[in-house]
């Protein structure tokens, strides 16, 4: 495409120059041979290094083909964030509620600028949610972890295109259910080494892709030297969840945590389970790009 572009801007140099040529009177042969030896190549009175022409990313109509395709543009383009989204949106705080006009609204890149971002589950089944393109409401949270605060926005799908319509931010509510707090256990999990090393199942599942076939699952085990050669980034002051229509429980004895990347081909998946009340990882699965 650059290329295109330089060929027509050379061009119009080009005709530049003749027109130039055209108007200077008359001219002999001799005197042309000499014009066009002495200026053959014609240059703009200023650099043509500082002329910069820019090529603004055109938003594709399948930018609602999913949820999460819809996504990567609302967290990555202003303009097109500021198109979708319902105002005045409702934005709560707890008790009080602020409507934001257009006027007020701030882009938010929510968690585009992270490496990566997670998605929460209770069963394997539920995973397939993320496939669904039936769900026409999706919630996304951003769960604070050490403060213990949820920042939630809720998107509609209206016409075949998601809008975002209400943002509220709360505290987590958790209810004592008869053993380790998941999200209490992941932060220690995700920032002591020592913790981390004690909470490993052995042997430890993991999952990958064959080297020898693209298309194939590798299955075997890690040891715990290993697993610290592999684990994925895991940010440990903060967690993501897209709702799909998955059922979480604090009840529910297994957690899977998917560890994704916008646009950087992070495919990551840990699988928990509780066991006599304390959590550890059980399973491992890097199908990254």
């Amino acid at each position: 495409m650059k290329n295109i572009l330089l060929g027509y801007v050379l061009l119009l140099m080009v005709a530049s120059c003749m027109g130039q040529r055209k108007g200077s009177g008359a001219y002999s042969e001799d005197s042309e041979a000499d014009l066009f030896l002495e200026d053959s190549v014609c240059l703009p009175d200023e650099d043509f290094s500082d002329t910069l022409i820019v090529v603004e990313e055109v938003v594709p109509v399948t930018a609602d083909a999913s949820f999460i395709d819809f996504l990567y543009y609302f967290t990555s383009d202003q303009e097109f964030q500021h198109s979708r989204i319902i105002f005045p949106v409702s934005f709560y705080n707890d008790t009080t509620v602020t409507r934001l006009t257009e006027d007020q609204w701030t882009f938010d890149p929510m968690f585009s600028n992270e490496q990566v971002y997670t998605v929460i589950f209770d069963k394997e089944e539920e995973l397939e949610l993320e496939n669904n393109t039936e769900s026409t409401s999706v919630q996304v949270d951003w769960m604070y972890l050490s403060d213990k605060n949820v920042k939630r926005y809720y998107f509609e799908q209206k016409n075949d295109q998601w809008y975002l319509e209400a943002v509220n931010k709360e505290k987590i509510s958790r209810q004592q259910s008869g053993g380790e707090d998941f999200y209490d256990f992941y932060a220690s999990f995700a920032s002591d080494s020592i913790f981390q090393s004690e909470r490993l199942s052995d042997p430890l599942l993991f999952s990958t892709v064959d080297p020898e076939d693209e298309f194939s699952v590798l299955e075997t085990t890690l040891e715990r030297g290993q697993w610290f050669a592999f684990r994925p980034p895991m940010p440990a002051d903060k967690l993501t969840n897209i709702r799909y229509g998955q059922k979480e429980t604090e009840k529910s004895n297994r957690k899977i945590v998917e560890f994704k990347g916008l646009g950087n081909g992070f495919s990551y998946t840990l699988y928990f389970r509780r066991t006599h009340g304390k959590w550890k990882l059980f399973k491992f699965e890097d199908l990254s790009d």
